[in-house]
């Protein structure tokens, strides 16, 4: 009879990536409140929008009906809200892979949390309060995933945390 070899265990997962997986999908989650805030601006917005594309298209094509501008405005719109979505789904496939171990998702995590701390940095530095709800809502929401995201980050590289990582290399 043949015994197949003995698979060692996998370490427990330490208590910092537990936490940083959970700061992740709140990442994720705020992604989504984000791109619809985002996308409620652009509504609001939707009458300029709509004449500096038409302008735009007139450039080329005198004859571009002002209708399938609108309906190109709103299929942006629609394209915006499933990419948003995509990503934080993305986004939580990786954070589990951040929670299996593997190094490659910290990795990858890791650079999404730098350039979301720099968007954070910026959005604070170019805030202003005169703006609408939904503006203030999606810059907000820029903030706290940034903060969110670099301490997942910073969690991600603590000892234990780094050990983890290592043990589960393959």
């Amino acid at each position: 009879m043949i015994v197949p070899p003995h698979k060692p265990e996998a370490p427990p997962m330490p208590e910092d990536i537990g936490t940083a997986r959970q700061l992740w999908w709140a990442v994720s989650g705020l992604g989504v409140v984000y791109t619809f805030a985002g996308i409620a601006t652009m509504t609001g917005q939707r009458d300029e929008l709509s004449k500096q594309f038409l302008d735009e298209m007139h450039k080329t094509d005198p004859s571009f009906p002002a209708a399938t501008v609108d309906l190109m405005v709103l299929a942006a719109f629609g394209l915006t809200a499933v990419v948003g979505i995509a990503l934080a789904g993305v986004t939580l496939l990786i954070a589990r892979q951040l929670g299996r171990g593997k190094p490659w998702a910290r990795t990858v995590l890791t650079v999404v949390a730098v350039w979301l701390g720099m968007g954070a940095v910026a959005t604070m530095f170019s805030f202003s309060g005169d703006a609408g709800l939904a503006t203030m809502v999606a810059g907000g929401t820029t903030i706290v995933q940034g903060v969110l995201a670099v301490g997942a980050a910073y969690l991600s590289y603590r000892p234990e945390s780094t050990k983890y990582f290592q043990l589960n290399r393959k």
